[in-house]
């Protein structure tokens, strides 16, 4: 049978038992953040387009494939589509950059692009991710970073490998986006079109090009890193120098510029072994110019995103289905039933309480087939089947059930 209704294309629904993969990474994403001493925050659905428009780029990808809609008031609103700008946002009209000088806040959100649907790639998707605002220091980044890194290995991710640059501030861009316009008009004609359309608005976003054509360009292109102050230089060595007494592998990727306007210094993506064109599992990097252009204080700040799709793909938890404690069936006896089933649940047991009535083998199969650890028939006397060990029991009274199920 077909339901007269689907789901919209690039949407889809977590059902159990997957549910149960999803709640195992959210415990993860929770616990090790806030082992790291980070806060979570949550933001509304719904922003005003503006926030995105003028803070992550009117060219980027995610500025194009937005969910927008005008009301009455002829006010422009979006669905979401990334949480640095909203986490932004809500820093600076919280007033949280007055009472918390280092700010540091992780999120579990969905955000929303109208973009091609691709395995991993929803136009609802989920995203984790942190943000560290009120420190200039590398040893943020460090940590920032790290961080990362306990996540994937807590969700069994192996084969990964970090890559890292340093893009500098708004000058050493500046230097360096007219020497790779130069070297990228002299091969203009052989890009693909939507490189081309790039290389007029913004050179950078070239080099973010996952296009056949423009891979042996990008790999030719100048390097930022040749750009670098003498000061940029030092901190990017010292990132460097954390990473390897960590034990964090790396590798240096002078082409990594991040796909959102507001990166500065350190950039780094964390990406699977895979040849697969969409393997990155997370990215971030510095934004230090983003709280101020949004009208803070002047505020550095670090941090990253990863979608949890992605992530789930790689993941080697499995779904913790371990069924139910106790199966419930009656027919007659209702009250009973659901007098025994309250004191068992309020015991901690996890308790399905059988509501249709079947006969007690149709029960059993169902019990059974729901990985129940006990069978209770509650009828005029009240019968207890141990489905693991096949032992019966006709239990008097609640205190001698709770016995049996605990012995």
């Amino acid at each position: 049978m077909k339901s007269k209704f689907q789901k919209i294309k690039g949407t889809y629904d977590i059902l159990p038992p997957e549910i149960e993969k999803w709640n195992q990474a959210t415990s993860i994403f929770q616990s090790i953040s806030k082992q790291f001493g980070y806060e979570e925050i949550k933001t509304p659905i719904i922003e005003n387009i503006d926030l995105f428009k003028q803070n992550i780029g009117f060219d980027t990808d995610v500025s194009k494939e937005m969910f927008t809609w005008e009301e009455s008031s002829k006010k422009q609103l979006v669905l979401k589509p990334e949480m640095t700008a909203p986490v932004v946002r809500a820093f600076i009209e919280s007033g949280f950059f007055r009472s918390k000088p280092l700010c540091k806040l992780f999120y579990i959100d969905a955000l929303f692009r109208r973009e091609k649907p691709q395995k991993g790639r929803q136009r609802q998707f989920h995203q984790f991710g942190i943000e560290a605002l009120g420190s200039s220091e590398i040893e943020q980044d460090v940590e920032v970073i790290l961080l990362s890194t306990k996540i994937l290995c807590h969700l069994g991710i192996a084969n990964t490998t970090l890559q890292i640059n340093n893009i500098g501030n708004k000058e050493t861009r500046k230097i360096y986006e007219e020497k790779l316009k130069i070297y990228l008009m002299d091969h203009k004609n052989k890009l693909s079109k939507l490189s081309q359309t790039r290389l007029e608005n913004n050179s950078l976003r070239v080099l973010d090009s996952k296009e056949k054509e423009d891979i042996e360009i990008i790999r030719n292109a100048p390097l930022i890193k040749e750009c670098l102050s003498k000061n940029e230089l030092e901190r990017f060595s010292s990132l460097l120098s954390h990473l390897t007494a960590l034990n964090i592998p790396f590798e240096e990727n002078g082409h990594l510029v991040r796909g959102l306007d507001y990166y500065n210094g350190t950039t780094f993506e964390i990406c699977n072994m895979s040849s697969k064109s969409q393997n990155a599992l997370l990215g971030g990097g510095r934004y230090d110019y983003l709280v101020e252009s949004m009208g803070g204080p002047s505020t550095p700040a670090v941090g990253f995103a990863a979608g949890i799709e992605r992530l789930l793909l790689e993941t080697s938890l499995k779904n913790n289905d371990r069924g139910l404690d106790i199966f419930i069936g009656f027919n007659s006896h209702s009250e009973n039933a659901i007098k025994i089933a309250n004191q068992l649940i309020d015991e901690g047991f996890t308790v399905h309480i059988d509501t249709l009535k079947k006969s007690e083998k149709n029960q059993l199969k169902n019990a059974v087939k729901m990985k129940s650890s006990f069978y209770l028939r509650v009828e005029e006397s009240i019968q207890l089947k141990n489905l693991n060990s096949k032992s019966e029991h006709i239990v008097k009274n609640i205190s001698e059930l709770k016995k049996l199920l605990s012995s």
